[in-house]
């Protein structure tokens, strides 16, 4: 330590620590440096990645210690690939805080792209690029008149509806069933296989219909006590009446339905609170957790079906705003119809835009 006796004898006044201190931090700093140094070297093979940047650099891994013939295999137009396989600590570095890895695409032309139905390869500013391609002007598909989709829409054909998913690039959009959105399921004819349910907000959805329950063994002990006061043996037992009655059956409580019964002698689920019913007095556990998106993104939120309106004659902007009131209030509330509670409108036929 005769370096830190030099520095004492030129700033007397100064106050450095123990020499064995020094020592430890000088250590470290050497082996910081060795780390780096070996995350620098490169491994056999290349990366292959999702996506390359407007800069040519490269952040999404898709694999690694691979060539480029394999990764470029995949003919997809996005795909890129870079010559120097890094280690874990370089690779960390550079995606996370270098701005990424250069890299280079798999395609320079469309030529074998494949993008995929709808969608056709173009080449823009010396890049090929897959861009939504269906013209509905054009469109002689096998199915005709509107349909409307899972997001709650009209879409004046199932071209318009694909094309709308292509653009959002939202795989999950498809065909709820086929004709105008309606507000009840009397007018909805779903596909095979599918029945018409109505959910929280009244909306009807076509759903699968679950296999039959199971029997239930004559000790069972998972009843669950509906909405409705009517015992059910399981919860599937549940959602099978829902099936029938075409409308959600919401759970109250675990175990058997009790007359008597109040909050004060329910227990709930963690992060579940009880409410009361005004009209019965029955209690119902409900989860009061949830997190509305603000009123003025409400309608950019995905899923969001409009306003409305509440038991106690209320209007809310979403069924999240109308239970966050419920669990304020200790007071069950639930949808009278959608809309708000002044429209006087037609109830059977959805108020949404036909795209």
């Amino acid at each position: 330590c005769a370096w830190l006796h030099y520095r004492t004898w030129l700033f007397p006044r100064s106050r450095f620590p123990q020499c064995s201190a020094s020592i430890a931090l000088d250590m470290t700093s050497t082996l910081l440096l060795v780390i780096l140094a070996l995350s620098l070297r490169t491994a056999q093979g290349g990366i292959c990645w999702l996506t390359m940047s407007r800069n040519d650099r490269c952040t999404e891994l898709l694999a690694l210690k691979v060539s480029r013939a394999e990764c470029c295999a995949t003919n997809s137009v996005s795909t890129a690939w870079s010559e120097d396989d890094l280690e874990s600590g370089a690779l960390f570095f550079w995606r996370v805080l270098g701005g990424g890895v250069s890299c280079s695409s798999c395609k320079e032309n469309c030529n074998g792209v494949k993008c995929g139905e709808g969608k056709t390869c173009v080449v823009r500013n010396g890049r090929p690029k897959c861009v939504c391609s269906l013209d509905c002007k054009r469109h002689n598909g096998v199915q005709k008149g509107a349909v409307c989709g899972t997001d709650g829409n009209t879409y004046k054909s199932l071209c318009r509806l694909k094309r709308r998913s292509c653009k959002k690039k939202d795989r999950t959009l498809s065909v709820a069933y086929y004709g105008v959105c309606q507000s009840s399921c009397g007018r909805i004819l779903c596909p095979m296989g599918k029945i018409c349910l109505l959910d929280q907000n009244l909306t009807p959805h076509c759903v699968r219909v679950a296999r039959r329950c199971a029997p239930v063994a004559p000790d069972n002990t998972r009843h669950v006590c509906g909405a409705d006061g009517v015992t059910y043996d399981t919860l599937c037992h549940i959602r099978e009446a829902a099936y029938k009655k075409g409308r959600a059956i919401p759970m109250a409580y675990k175990g058997k339905c009790r007359s008597q019964a109040t909050c004060s002698t329910v227990q709930c689920k963690d992060h579940q609170t009880c409410l009361t019913e005004r009209s019965t007095d029955r209690p119902r556990c409900v989860t009061c957790s949830y997190r509305c998106p603000k009123v003025r993104n409400q309608k950019r939120s995905k899923g969001y079906s409009g306003p409305i309106c509440g038991t106690n004659d209320i209007t809310y902007p979403s069924w999240c705003h109308m239970i966050k009131d419920a669990c304020a209030t200790g007071y069950v509330i639930e949808t009278s119809y959608p809309g708000t509670c002044e429209s006087q409108g037609d109830r059977n036929r959805a108020t949404n835009t036909v795209l």
